[in-house]
């Protein structure tokens, strides 16, 4: 659905009622982190930008993300409500399990944010405001993984003030085709994903993965895979799972560290953020479904204390090659 050169005005003309509107869908999300606080065994914040790449807008380019994770061995702890009807997936005997909540804010922008009316044949600006459950376990050398995705994309995101606010305070281009965006829709998407640990030496391994999801917000399958050399492979390999989409890193655990490099290939039947609004009219480009993307980075773990840096690249998400997923990644994580 392209109205790439029509203004979209519909999630636009009342911004105090998207801006209640989006701290009440922040306010749900926050209480969902909060009933699950107590239990709390790690909490983490990601911040991806393709600042970090030298670039300024051209596909996804700001994310912000804070997770809580529990994490069971010794004492099982129940899953996820939004995972539960995908339970059946996961196999029943494990050696350690964690689940994850997370909310979070990310952006698609066109190339050139200094258009006020963006180019027809490039992504539209997209804003995303997510709340995500998954749950993992592990048994040996293979850890499983599902989970759910919910939010809404459009002005109820306040990714058009988050942007505009951030590119103020450093000083850079201002964006100016936020009237363009996509319009208010609620998203979901359901996960499932498997890695297989194969030990190379006592310091380097290969980690395989596989992984499909579906819904509105995106459906795709795919797989990859990621070499490691460092310290406490084993421990942290699991974590291998949150690399996966643009929304998550690896992280090391309990004084291990590790460098990484990795590549994922995955073909993509449907990505609002690239094809627009699933039921009205909005802006959009034409979505490239083969995507290939390249990873690399490093972790390191203290006692209580993880930190993460990595870089992503990938092939173009349209098929005019305006944009694409190249971003960097910061990620700190302490234990409670």
């Amino acid at each position: 659905m392209r109205l790439g050169v029509a203004k979209v005005t519909a999630g636009t003309k009342d911004n105090s009622r998207s801006r209640r509107c989006s701290l009440a869908v922040v306010l749900l999300a926050g209480l969902a982190l909060v009933e699950h606080a107590e239990a709390t065994d790690w909490v983490s914040l990601v911040w991806q930008n393709d600042v970090f790449t030298g670039r300024d807008g051209g596909g996804y380019t700001n994310g912000i993300f804070a997770s809580l994770y529990q994490v069971a061995d010794s004492e099982p702890i129940d899953e996820p409500v939004l995972t539960k009807p995908l339970s059946w997936m996961l196999n029943d005997s494990f050696e350690l399990a964690f689940n994850e909540h997370s909310i979070g804010q990310a952006m698609v922008t066109p190339a050139d944010i200094s258009k006020p009316v963006p180019d027809p044949n490039d992504v539209p600006y997209a804003g995303l405001l997510i709340y995500r459950a998954s749950r993992v376990v592990v048994d040996g050398n293979v850890a499983d993984m599902i989970r759910t995705t919910a939010g809404m994309v459009g002005p109820i995101s306040l990714a058009e003030q988050s942007q505009k606010f951030i590119h103020k305070v450093v000083g850079s281009t201002e964006p100016k085709g936020w009237d363009y965006q996509l319009e208010n829709e609620p998203v979901f998407a359901l996960r499932r994903a498997r890695v297989w640990r194969q030990e190379l030496t006592s310091m380097t391994d290969v980690v395989l993965l596989a992984q499909a999801r579906a819904g509105n917000l995106e459906s795709a399958v795919g797989g990859g895979a990621i070499v490691r050399f460092g310290r406490g492979l084993q421990r942290s390999f699991a974590t291998t799972l949150l690399q996966q989409g643009r929304t998550s890193s690896p992280a090391a655990v309990e004084r291990g560290w590790y460098v990484y490099a990795g590549f994922e290939a995955d073909y993509v039947f449907n990505n609002i953020l690239v094809n627009g609004n699933t039921y009205r009219d909005s802006p959009s480009a034409d979505l490239r479904h083969e995507q290939m993307s390249f990873t690399t980075g490093v972790s390191y773990a203290w006692d209580a204390v993880s930190l993460t840096f990595g870089y992503k690249s990938g092939t173009k998400i349209d098929t005019h090659d305006s944009s694409r997923d190249n971003f960097g990644t910061l990620s700190l994580a302490w234990k409670q």
